[in-house]
């Protein structure tokens, strides 16, 4: 009641504001208190925070994501609300993913965790409880690999070549089935050691944790060859697109791209320096400080370590010891990478724009995988890389630890065939290598304008 005994309308409650908002089936939750009770730890559902499509990242890291949509049922957030941090619309994926019940992700993802399963019960473990993550042996490997890196790194200071050559066989490999799949969480049931093997292994490969997380975890595995929003595609230095911004110089960039792979390691280090000092954002939410000191604090030591210190303790003898680490790293690592999606058969966003495209099956379509199948070839690349030689079967399942990938592969290549979409894939490292040559060439003969 006011003065008078008249009665006084309340004044109107203004929006809910919250920090960051999780975006997922075009509804908005609150999940920062869920985040400390997420079995992967707050920081991979971090990943997704901000993001436009935050069921990505459901469907893909989950072996069933309707169970995860009735566990934060109760956080969505309705009603007037305020976001400090909007959500990042414009890496909204200019295809129309779909995630159906009855599409091919979810049927192929159900039988495929079925087998690893039933692999596991006949092992005499509990299907539901089987580890799909890292086991204490793999950690164990990882860790010791990472102490005998640090030991030849510092055999390297001393001036020795062989162990210059070791260092460079061992961080392509750090890269690949250490920092790689940390990042994905999925070397260890352990977040908090999952999280330290993650920074501790960077030090090494040579990028920050923050950067490689939002421009490899969420941008390139939710937008996959995707013009502009997968920021692993190397532009401008090459270019594979149709509509993208071609240069006179592409038209040779199957010649002259060689020279920078064997570098590739050295240049993204240097890239992601400048990347962290200029850019706002990355990703979907912005860097916090402490994100930021910890992406130089990282950059910064593995320059110290990999350049800085050969340098001045060896003098021009380092300079020839920091570029025998450099091509072997680039090469173990870069050899790897730039056959896993820009091979013939694998470019098919521009024919996807626009169209409602079932997400699980454009992934195994634009990616491509070497050295599939059994035998100790191929049980040999599925350790160096960490899994990545099964490219696609780490697309469709980041989440899962790459020693369970030959047996989720059988399944994911008996229903690509079913569904008249067989698996790009090569036999060897060599003839991988060499379709990526011959996929360059094409793009530049058919997009670049010749003079």
């Amino acid at each position: 009641m006011g003065a008078g005994g008249k009665q006084t309308q309340a004044a109107p409650a203004g929006p809910q504001v919250i920090e960051q908002a999780w975006q997922i089936n075009g509804k908005l939750y609150d999940l920062e208190k869920f985040s400390h009770m997420h079995p992967g730890g707050k920081r991979a559902i971090e990943n997704a925070a901000c993001h436009p499509n935050g069921e990505y990242f459901v469907e893909s890291y989950h072996p069933d994501a309707d169970v995860v949509y009735d566990q934060i049922e109760k956080y969505e957030v309705s009603g007037d609300v305020k976001l400090v941090k909007p959500i990042a619309d414009e890496f909204k994926s200019q295809i129309d993913y779909t995630f159906e019940k009855d599409g091919w992700y979810r049927k192929m993802k159900k039988v495929a965790i079925q087998a690893v399963r039933g692999k596991a019960k006949n092992r005499n473990q509990k299907p539901k409880k089987t580890n799909l993550r890292g086991d204490d042996i793999y950690v164990a490997v990882d860790i010791l690999h990472l102490c005998v890196l640090a030991m030849c790194t510092l055999l390297l200071w001393a001036g020795s070549w062989k162990a210059a050559i070791a260092v460079g066989v061992l961080r392509g490999a750090c890269i690949m089935r250490i920092a790689h799949v940390a990042s994905h969480s999925s070397l260890s049931v352990n977040p908090d050691l999952n999280m330290a093997l993650y920074y501790a292994s960077m030090i090494f490969a040579g990028t920050a944790p923050e950067i490689w997380s939002r421009k490899h975890v969420v941008r390139h595995h939710v937008n996959t060859n995707e013009d502009v929003l997968d920021e692993d595609r190397m532009e401008p230095i090459k270019c594979i697109f149709k509509g993208a911004d071609w240069f006179d110089y592409h038209k040779n960039q199957h010649i002259y791209v060689w020279p920078f792979y064997v570098h590739v390691v050295m240049a993204w280090s240097f890239s992601d320096l400048i990347l962290n000092a200029s850019r706002a954002t990355a990703g979907c939410a912005g860097y916090k400080p402490m994100q930021i000191a910890a992406n130089y604090a990282t950059l910064l030591t593995h320059m110290l370590i990999t350049y800085v210190m050969p340098i001045y303790l060896c003098g021009w003898w380092g300079v020839f010891l920091v570029e025998i680490n450099t091509l072997l790293t680039s090469t173990v690592f870069g050899f790897e990478f730039i056959v896993n999606h820009e091979i013939e058969g694998c470019d098919i966003y521009e024919e996807s724009k626009g169209k409602k495209v079932d997400w699980g099956l454009y992934q195994a379509i634009s990616s491509a995988d070497f050295h599939p199948g059994e035998g100790a070839g191929a049980w040999f690349f599925n350790q160096l890389t960490g899994g990545l030689n099964l490219q696609i079967c780490h697309h469709l399942f980041p989440g899962i630890h790459y020693r369970h990938y030959p047996e989720l592969n059988k399944v994911i290549y008996e229903h690509m065939e079913k569904a008249g979409h067989p698996a790009t894939r090569s036999d060897t490292v060599v003839s991988a290598v060499t379709n990526h040559y011959q996929f360059l060439k094409n793009c530049s003969e058919k997009y670049c304008k010749q003079e």
